[in-house]
């Protein structure tokens, strides 16, 4: 007995719609409804939204409620600096060869980037490798109709794809070891829609380190709300502050004024006659700036610290004059969060690479292998490293191809190499008509 037939046996007494009560477990609502909070963020409904709105001079006073959408500049500038640039295949010439051409077709650059940007925000990432005609590619599932299914021992048995449409009706795509199988409930009643032999095994799951539970991962953004709430509060506040208190003080007034003389409480620059004894004043507040500017700053700090940003980008550095070395110090932060982002795309890119070479009939050796480069996003001085390259090649240290790899003037390697070995030809064609 397989280990998901043991796993409906024990937990679902083998009712053949156990996945429908797999989604329904505890754990799962409660990841998928993260998700959908996380995705409703990012779509604009923040915190700062709930404040409620107030009585000011005998009037409602609608107060600020400032969105600031820095998640996706952070989340934006972790995804482009990992992988702006196109990752470089690396190993043996004949599979690089077979390998580009699948990454070519397959627009597995994009795919690479689509699955690292759901990493940075929900800390998983789902892929599900097929064959579409004699293209082989991906299919990212969206985080919110993922749900591996896990045995007790923690390893990975099967996978269900649920979503429900805006009509009401819900579908199932259920993920076995050696077939597929789709489901559906329209009509009130369960139904398989087709059963497909599965070539590729299970959905790729890749996910980052979290100390609550080591199936799942931890996203970026779920650290880094928080901050970005208490900032959008702050500065709400502030410009309420600003307005009522600063710009738009109260009037006070103590006594009788002369009948006639009333004054509307907005009104700048009235003579107001007042009885004797009487007094006017505006109150207004002064605001204590030192403090409000460092605890922004505070927080800035704080958000740069949680988010791995570089500080410079904040606009709380100077870069005039920054050498090589110092620039690598301002980035070591972004350099740290991309190794961790790197090792969980290595690992993904490593199952996928197992399965394209099963549906491709190839086999890794020792000497027929395929691994990946990353080439991160941040700036260098690109003098000075191909002259560190130039060096090296001068010394026999390196090869032309890891210097096309790892030059920031090329995109697509096979291609240069390709462009090198015609012109050889064509410039030993060219010395032998020469000769004759």
């Amino acid at each position: 007995m397989s280990k998901i037939d043991d796993y409906i046996s024990r937990n679902y007494m083998n009712n053949p719609f156990w996945w429908d009560e797999e989604v329904k477990k505890g754990i799962n609502a409660t990841r998928i409804s993260k998700v959908f909070n996380l995705k409703q963020y990012l779509g604009g409904q923040h915190d700062v939204l709930h404040r409620e709105d107030m009585k000011f001079k005998d009037k409602e006073f609608k107060v600020k409620k400032l969105i600031i959408q820095n998640a996706k500049t952070i989340l934006n500038f972790h995804s482009t600096y990992l992988l702006g640039n196109p990752v470089s295949l690396v190993g043996s010439e004949n599979m690089v060869d077979t390998f580009e051409e699948v990454y070519r077709k397959g627009g597995y650059q994009d795919i690479d980037f689509k699955l690292l940007d759901k990493i940075c925000k929900f800390g998983d990432g789902f892929e599900y490798i097929y064959k579409d005609g004699d293209t082989i590619t991906s299919k990212v599932i969206a985080n919110e109709d993922a749900y591996p299914v896990f045995a007790d021992d923690m390893s990975y048995i099967a996978f269900i794809e649920h979503w429900t449409n805006i009509e009401g009706i819900s579908y199932w795509n259920v993920y076995y070891e050696d077939r597929v199988e789709e489901w559906t409930n329209e009509g009130s009643v369960m139904t398989m829609l087709g059963r497909y032999k599965n070539i590729s095994g299970l959905p790729i799951h890749l996910h980052g380190i979290s100390d609550v539970d080591d199936r799942f991962g931890e996203g970026l953004l779920e650290n880094i709300k928080p901050i970005l709430d208490e900032i959008e509060d702050l500065l709400s506040k502030m410009g309420d502050a600003i307005y009522t208190l600063s710009l738009n003080p109260l009037l006070f007034t103590t006594g009788q004024a002369i009948e006639g003389n009333g004054v509307s409480n907005d009104a700048v620059g009235y003579n107001v006659s007042m009885e004797n004894g009487c007094t006017m004043n505006y109150v207004s507040a002064t605001m204590d700036y030192s403090s409000i500017k460092y605890y922004l700053d505070s927080l800035q700090n704080e958000l740069n610290m949680v988010g791995y940003m570089p500080s410079i980008l904040g606009g709380s550095g100077n870069i005039a004059n920054v050498s090589e070395v110092s620039l690598k110090l301002l980035y070591q932060l972004a350099d740290v969060f991309a190794m961790m982002n790197e090792k969980v795309m290595r690992y993904g890119i490593n199952k996928r690479f197992e399965v394209i070479a099963k549906l491709l009939g190839v086999e890794f050796t020792k000497e027929e292998y395929v691994n990946v480069s990353f080439n991160y996003s941040r700036p260098q001085n690109a003098s000075e490293l191909l002259d560190n390259m130039s060096k090296q090649f001068d010394m026999g240290a390196i090869s032309k191809r890891t210097i096309i790899e790892k030059s920031p003037l090329t995109s697509d390697v096979g291609q240069e190499l390709n462009r090198i070995d015609e012109e050889g030809l064509n410039s030993v064609a060219n010395n032998q008509n020469d000769n004759e």
